[in-house]
């Protein structure tokens, strides 16, 4: 595994990781989304011509995504200092022209991960 200032310039993250920042970047864009919804429906009510029509602001959801993300896999062996066992870790760093041209990296051998992330409705415990 390269050494730290590489990884952190790399991007080389565990692939748990990458998927649980590029899901909380889309649950951000969502909030983004709804306040700007809510900002809008608050204008509409506060301004005097337009709340007399009784207008709503539209709302908009992402109800499903597919990712295509490619990525260089590698996998890494760690070793539990408690336990002394190995662990294998799967890792993956973003690219981009930056990455493939400092590693001479031939983005035709990257991996491809597809990923689907579907709204559901909250679990019962969460409606009340």
């Amino acid at each position: 595994m390269p050494e730290g200032k590489i990884v952190s310039e790399a991007l080389i993250k565990p692939l748990g990781d990458v998927l649980v920042h590029v899901g909380r970047s889309l649950a951000k864009a969502q909030r983004e989304l709804d306040r700007n919804s809510a900002d809008t429906q608050i204008f509409i009510e506060n301004d005097k011509v337009l709340s007399q029509y009784d207008l709503r602001s539209t709302w908009y959801h992402m109800p499903e995504i597919d990712l295509d993300l490619k990525i260089s896999l590698s996998l890494h062996e760690e070793i539990d200092l408690a336990t002394k066992i190995s662990v294998p870790q799967l890792f993956g760093a973003t690219l981009d022209a930056s990455y493939a041209k400092k590693y001479d990296y031939d983005v035709e051998g990257s991996s491809q991960i597809k990923v689907k992330i579907v709204s559901i409705p909250p679990p019962s415990s969460m409606e009340t």
